[in-house]
């Protein structure tokens, strides 16, 4: 019988805390350097643009009256991670900068110690793993090559960001299991926010709430609250 393990990142594998208080701030330092160092692609910036008329319209910011104009996107792009927006072309340029902080080595991803072990105990197992996080595929990656336990890539098997929709939409858990080829009530997913706990249930997936440290306290829920990955 085919199983998976699917799993989210920020209060599940790693502290809230470093992804808040270490990754945000420095992509945020970063993020007008890069902007004037690089072009962004056209698909980006077309989102970026569409973005901010949805907010211009609905008063909540600025529009933006010229893409070419890097205080202009910058401005907008700050403004979203302030709101921790999960937005496709916000998490790719912070994956492009965090990437270049994991390469000088001023990045280390903090990981919780169980789960490496975990990680491995999955793959004894064959146990196949997945990540499914609103950051980029490529920030994703990064995390797990350059993790304070080192490079852990040879232990997930694929990896999964909001292009296959929303976390806390049903259809993303369906089109996910149909990815990877596993039934759905085959599928288990960790996460530390209960409406993606309920998005996947819907789904027909297992769904379980992590209790980390520091982590938001859901409301009242069913479903089985961990501590730890590890069982026994």
């Amino acid at each position: 019988m085919s199983e998976a393990i699917i799993l989210d990142i920020e209060g599940t594998i790693g502290p809230i805390s470093f992804v808040h208080e270490v990754l945000f701030p420095y992509s945020t330092e970063r993020l007008l350097d890069y902007l004037r160092k690089e072009i962004l692609p056209e698909e980006q910036l077309d989102e970026i643009l569409k973005e901010n008329q949805k907010d211009f319209k609905n008063g909540d910011f600025a529009e933006i009256t010229d893409k070419n104009d890097i205080r202009q996107i910058h401005a907008y792009l700050h403004h979203l991670i302030q709101l921790d927006r999960k937005f496709g072309p916000l998490k790719w340029v912070q994956g492009k900068i965090w990437k270049e902080g994991f390469e000088l080595g001023d990045l280390k991803a903090e990981l919780f110690e169980d789960v490496p072990v975990f990680l491995k105990q999955c793959k004894q197992k064959s146990i196949p793993v997945y990540i499914y996080s609103s950051g980029s595929v490529e920030a994703q990656i990064l995390f797990m090559q350059y993790s304070i336990f080192g490079d852990l890539r040879n232990l997930i098997q694929g990896y999964f960001d909001t292009k296959v929709g929303g976390k806390k939409e049903m259809q993303s858990y369906k089109n996910i299991a149909q990815h990877i080829s596993i039934d759905s009530k085959h599928c288990n997913f960790y996460t530390d926010i209960l409406e993606e706990a309920q998005a996947c249930s819907e789904a027909g997936w297992k769904a379980f709430i992590m209790d980390r440290p520091k982590n938001k306290k859901q409301p009242e829920h069913n479903f089985p609250i961990l501590k730890s990955l590890l069982l026994g």
